[in-house]
């Protein structure tokens, strides 16, 4: 099951990360490919909320469920994804520190497809760099704009 965990600094507080990365309306500002974050049910943040989103790779649309199923606020995040011939789990940590706060992602994927569970472990190197750059986005985003992203 391949895992990959990333960490960048972003000097703004806890608080407004975990804000900017619980907008909806932000995620399609950071998240490669991502077109649209329908909300299913409850309210974005708040432990079983369901989302469907919306991505688009190469011309191919796909949707990914995505649940939060833990959260200490401000500093914890874990979500269920499945869809696409995947499931993984993300956690996200938010860590105070020197005037800002230190964001780790770690996701822990397999495939549920016969095609997605052979390519997935040839993709880790793809998946890791995607995700630090959308993290490196949703840095200079939060940076700039605090926790509501324009547009």
């Amino acid at each position: 099951m391949p895992t990959i965990e990333t960490t960048v600094f972003i000097a703004r507080p806890p608080e407004i990360v975990a804000d900017a990365f619980l907008d909806p309306a932000n995620a399609v500002c950071w998240t490669t490919d991502l077109e649209r974050f329908e909300i299913i049910s409850r309210t974005p943040g708040e432990v079983g909320s369901v989302a469907h989103l919306h991505y688009r790779q190469h011309g191919r649309p796909y949707v990914l469920v995505d649940v939060l199923e833990e959260m200490v606020p401000h500093q914890y995040f874990r979500s269920r994804v499945e869809g696409g011939g995947l499931k993984a789990e993300v956690e996200t940590w938010l860590r105070s520190k020197n005037d800002g706060t230190a964001v780790t992602v770690r996701w822990v994927g397999s495939g549920t497809a016969f095609l997605t569970r052979f390519l997935l472990p040839f993709l880790r190197g793809a998946i890791r760099r995607r995700t630090r750059s959308d993290l490196e986005r949703f840095k200079s985003l939060v940076e700039t704009h605090g926790a509501h992203f324009p547009g």
